[in-house]
């Protein structure tokens, strides 16, 4: 519910059907994995402050940032918080790197820091 709260507030596009949101700077902002997807596309500042949750509607998933070397679990139920500021503005992926079913391999999200 967090999520898509998120989305309806800060939503300023669409890529491939997926939202793309643009949260204020300091605010918490909210990443689901589920198979075999993260949601929303996030769109954040250079040089401003976030509270990044990562959570998981079904399985265990790996949270990698790359090129960046971040590399989290997202356990179902448990909500992750991880405080972030962007130092580099660019276009970042975000992989599964915890083997989450079949569809695995195509489990591949999208970070823009602007």
């Amino acid at each position: 519910a967090l999520v898509e709260g998120m989305v309806e507030k800060y939503k300023t596009g669409e890529e491939k059907g997926i939202p793309i949101v643009h949260p204020p700077a300091g605010d918490n902002v909210y990443l689901k994995a589920s198979m075999w997807q993260w949601y929303p596309i996030l769109e954040l500042e250079k040089g401003k402050t976030y509270r990044l949750h990562l959570s998981s509607v079904d399985v265990q998933h790996g949270f990698s940032l790359l090129p960046v070397n971040i590399n989290l679990m997202v356990l179902p139920g448990y909500d992750y918080v991880a405080t972030v500021t962007p130092t580099k503005e660019g276009d970042y992926t975000l992989v599964c790197n915890e083997f989450c079913g079949p569809g695995h391999h195509n489990m591949v999200g999208k970070l823009y820091v602007k």
